[in-house]
């Protein structure tokens, strides 16, 4: 069960859901400071550095402390593929990075319904194409990604699968948003418990992404109905009351299906991306999610040796 303090914090988020969502969507995701300012800020115990190469919005973070000298951890970041931005994307990979002793890439990707599908996806793959240039190895980097970023992250799995490359080490996803079509059972039963996220709200973005209702339930724009065979280890969060609930379980089921080894865990009493809002839940998450890829990445060092 939740702390008081969280049920007290969700409770009062839950109570003006649509005002806090406007405000997240319109205000706090739009910030958009430039990349020296969010490359300065500390976090976490992290520091940042831009990477101009990439030409796009880019940080490399750095823990305070180093735990895997030659992995990486590349981050993908939310937003319904219509929002977010460089300092979102510090703030939610920084304490990732930190509890994994990680270097870690996050990176601002063009935004629908301006650029949709495949936009993300390109830039997806410059940023992993950018890792391997600079000298990472394939089994030594590891995917990170929340909601549409745990979309983004699959997507990319399966590019990277479908070009012939080693597949990355390991997968860690929060709350991903991967059955646009929004089938599970969880849009209409957790509506009224979900903190944060609206289906509606989350349609009219999902079609903005795809270019067509037609498209949602393609593999590329729902990851949820791939074919995972050959896909590293794969470690899903996700908090029992957000509507994407679904979303995870069908995920989980659809890997577990092709082998991969796959792992939910369901935190009680939860919102959608709950590891960004700074309760006990919230970075316990962080820290079982950090340990999850320094040991898989480790581990893929063991095993080339």
């Amino acid at each position: 069960m939740p702390t008081r303090r969280s049920q007290g914090m969700l409770g009062l988020i839950r109570s003006h859901k649509k005002t806090a969502a406007n405000l997240s969507r319109d205000v706090l995701m739009k910030i958009n400071p430039v990349p020296q300012t969010v490359a300065r800020l500390r976090m976490n115990g992290t520091r940042g550095e831009v990477v101009e190469d990439l030409r796009m919005p880019a940080v490399m973070i750095t823990p305070g402390r180093l735990s895997v000298e030659d992995g990486a951890i590349l981050h993908l970041h939310g937003g319904a593929y219509v929002s977010g931005g460089l300092l979102q994307c510090r703030a939610i990979a920084s304490p990732i990075c930190g509890a994994a002793g990680v270097r870690t890439l996050t990176f601002s990707y063009r935004l629908a319904p301006r650029h949709p599908y495949p936009a993300q996806l390109e830039d997806a793959m410059r940023a992993y194409r950018f890792l391997l240039d600079v000298g990472y190895l394939p089994e030594k980097i590891a995917l990170v990604g929340e909601s549409a970023g745990g979309n983004l992250a699959l997507a990319l799995a399966l590019k990277i699968r479908a070009s012939g490359r080693p597949m990355p080490a390991a997968i860690a996803l929060l709350s991903p948003w991967v059955d646009l079509a929004q089938t599970g059972k969880s849009y209409a039963e957790l509506a009224d418990a979900d903190a944060t996220l609206d289906a509606e709200d989350l349609m009219k973005s999902a079609v903005a992404f795809a270019g067509s209702p037609a498209r949602l339930r393609d593999p590329d724009i729902s990851p949820a109905y791939a074919d995972f065979t050959g896909f590293p280890p794969t470690l899903i969060h996700c908090g029992t009351n957000e509507i994407l609930l679904s979303d995870s379980e069908m995920l989980e089921h659809a890997m577990l299906k092709c082998g991969v080894k796959a792992s939910l865990f369901r935190w009680a009493g939860m919102c959608h991306v709950f590891q960004a809002f700074g309760f006990e839940e919230s970075k316990a998450s962080n820290r079982q999610i950090g340990l999850f890829l320094r040991n898989a990445l480790l581990n893929a060092g063991r095993e080339s040796s």
